[in-house]
């Protein structure tokens, strides 16, 4: 055992049948439970062992805290919806109106303040107190929403799934109004582009800021716009065999990150079956690919794909003159406004990126370029170990994220040589930007 698990420690210290210890405890934490004896269960004839925990639990040194939630009673959902259907939501909009103009700031914050007053009124506000070793998530209403969730699936009933369609389509039909006129006018309401911003670690051991992904909560209304007007993009999309079929293969329907690892695979297969040949697959790294994107830049390019100018002054505003705070535990920081980027966390954000570099395609027909929102793999099928069109390839795609204003992250950024031959030749390290690519055996 210590030979195959050497960082394992043995717990139990005391014969637990006649003279001999037969049944032991392994833990990855030295002394961290004390082994103790106890009785014989029924008739075996091995002591039952008992691990006492050797550390102080988490939950005897925090305290609990005490946050406030909001709590909907029976009945609350039913008043809430009779309070929309007895709104005139046209007054609304005849308040924002001011010469045949409607302020669609003004009218997108008068609505989400009614729905929010709303909520308050047939809502209560509770205190709970959480603990150290208590989900937070696992609340007295989660509970009972997966109860009723799971009765309902045990029970086939159906009619649950059709009142939840039913209030979405009702919120999609509050929401239309300012939808409708936001796409006239080519202007996102600012209080839908507000977001905060909320530090997710990528690993485990946290050493610098990098190690974090800014993830983006945005209003659930904005949301929803989102989708629409993502699937409006797609549908204005060329078709899948068209000069621009590289453009947003995630994007289609039926397609995942499946079909982008597939299309490698058959393609570096393929060319290995043929004599004396090897193939350098390059999986690149971008530093914050979704905060680079240049609005403008983004503009000018779904111009060219055809898409329409209202259509291209609707994003351009949405990318612009964001709210954006970062909160972090209870401490939220002050407001400050940025005009470039997306942010992670939008609906449209990977589609966006995925449009931007829809032109970065190879040069040559032995290199291949997989994309995958901002996954990026560039193919070289290489023959009678002449890769110079594979190091050109890649100074090429170099050369294009400077001019797209794309950081490649070369530390990151990592490369597989697949070569089957008896006899491999030393294979000459590729580079970027005078640094070494490094070599891995899988990603």
């Amino acid at each position: 055992m210590k030979t195959v698990l050497p960082h394992f420690h043995q717990h139990v210290d005391f014969a637990t049948r006649g003279m001999n210890t037969l049944d032991k405890a392994y833990t990855n934490v030295k002394d961290a439970f004390k082994a103790a004896p106890r009785p014989h269960i029924g008739s075996s004839d091995h002591l039952s062992v008992m691990l006492i925990p050797a550390y102080k639990p988490l939950l005897i040194w925090e305290k609990p805290t005490i946050r406030q939630v909001r709590k909907w009673s029976e009945g609350a959902m039913e008043a809430l919806q009779d309070c929309f259907e007895c709104t005139d939501w046209d007054m609304f909009k005849e308040a924002a109106t001011y010469n045949n103009q409607t302020d669609i700031d003004e009218y997108a914050m008068s609505v989400s303040a009614y729905i929010n007053k709303c909520m308050e009124d047939v809502s209560v506000i509770n205190s709970i107190t959480t603990r150290a070793n208590q989900k937070p998530w696992m609340s007295e209403e989660v509970r009972r929403m997966l109860k009723a969730r799971n009765l309902a699936f045990k029970s086939g009933d159906k009619e649950a799934l059709k009142t939840a369609r039913a209030n979405l389509n009702r919120t999609i039909r509050l929401a239309k109004h300012i939808f409708n006129t936001s796409l006239s006018q080519a202007k996102v309401p600012t209080c839908f582009k507000a977001a905060t911003i909320i530090p997710v670690p990528k690993k485990t051991h946290i050493t610098s800021l990098n190690d974090y992904r800014p993830v983006a909560l945005t209003p659930i209304m904005m949301k929803c716009f989102e989708r629409l007007v993502k699937d409006h993009i797609i549908s204005k999309l060329p078709p899948p065999h068209s000069t621009h079929s590289s453009l947003p293969t995630g994007h289609r329907p039926n397609r995942s990150t499946e079909d982008a690892i597939c299309s490698a695979l058959h393609l570096s297969l393929t060319h290995l079956e043929e004599k004396n040949t090897h193939v350098r697959m390059l999986f690149l790294d971008f530093s914050s690919a979704f905060n680079t994107i240049i609005p403008q830049h983004l503009v000018g390019k779904l111009g060219l794909l055809g898409f329409s100018t209202p259509l291209c002054n609707w994003l351009l505003d949405f990318l612009t003159e964001r709210p954006q705070s970062v909160r972090v535990g209870k401490n939220t920081s002050s407001v400050i406004t940025l005009s470039t980027g997306s942010p992670q966390g939008c609906v449209l954000s990977p589609l966006l990126f995925t449009l931007m570099t829809h032109d970065c395609v190879p040069r040559s027909a032995t290199n291949h370029i997989v994309k995958f929102a901002d996954d990026t793999t560039v193919v070289g099928l290489i023959r009678d170990d002449n890769d110079l069109a594979y190091r050109e390839e890649v100074e090429q795609l170099v050369r294009w994220c400077e001019g797209n204003n794309l950081i490649l992250n070369v530390d990151k950024t990592k490369e597989i040589i697949v070569d089957f031959r008896k006899i491999q030749p030393s294979h000459a390290p590729l580079l970027i930007n005078n640094s070494a690519v490094e070599v891995v055996s899988s990603t």
